[in-house]
């Protein structure tokens, strides 16, 4: 199996939630006329940290999606066998039919990605765009990240090319099956 894979770009992220903006909107998750801040649902979401004192601060942004966990415990969380990991992407989705709305794969997931329906009683999450990447297409973070941050591609494949290039891969955030690099130094 191939597990697909985002590559975050730790040096360049800027935190500028493009990425968040694009997502809500290709996968309808936003009612414009209704949402309120803070209340509108993410398959993504950007997330930082501040290093050094004043005035010599930095800020570090990086984009955390659905981690596509290698052994995921939403999917052994879920009473239904709604959540299904592809043997053919390794990308794990959510089966929106089978959903009974039970919740714990909510609870279940460590990284605090599967978002609740209220209206429709269903969970639902990043599948990194699974229907563009059937038809050829990046996830829409991918597509539309301004600073490139964010790569797309088979994580074998983008491990090499990241290490051809120097890079180095933060092992404690690359856990899982996104990656997560920054130029050494």
């Amino acid at each position: 199996m191939k597990q697909l894979s985002l590559a975050i770009d730790l040096d360049r992220c800027i935190g500028c939630k493009t990425c968040v903006a694009a997502c809500r909107n290709a996968k309808g998750l936003v009612d414009h006329a209704s949402a309120l801040p803070g209340a509108i649902p993410y398959y993504l979401r950007v997330e930082s940290d501040r290093q050094g004192v004043y005035p010599d601060i930095s800020i570090r942004s990086w984009v955390m999606p659905c981690q596509h966990c290698k052994n995921a415990a939403c999917i052994k969380a879920c009473k239904a066998e709604a959540i299904v990991k592809d043997e053919q992407t390794g990308i794990v989705r959510i089966l929106a039919e089978k959903c009974t709305g039970g919740r714990a794969c909510i609870e279940a997931c460590p990284y605090g990605v599967i978002q609740f329906d209220a209206a429709r009683n269903k969970a639902h999450k990043c599948d990194l765009c699974w229907d563009r990447v059937h038809t050829g297409q990046k996830p829409v973070c991918a597509e539309v990240c301004l600073t490139d941050a964010i790569r797309f591609g088979e994580k074998d494949l983008l491990k090499m090319e990241l290490e051809a290039e120097g890079k180095e891969i933060v092992k404690k955030m690359s856990a899982q099956s996104m990656l997560y690099f920054r130029t050494p130094g």
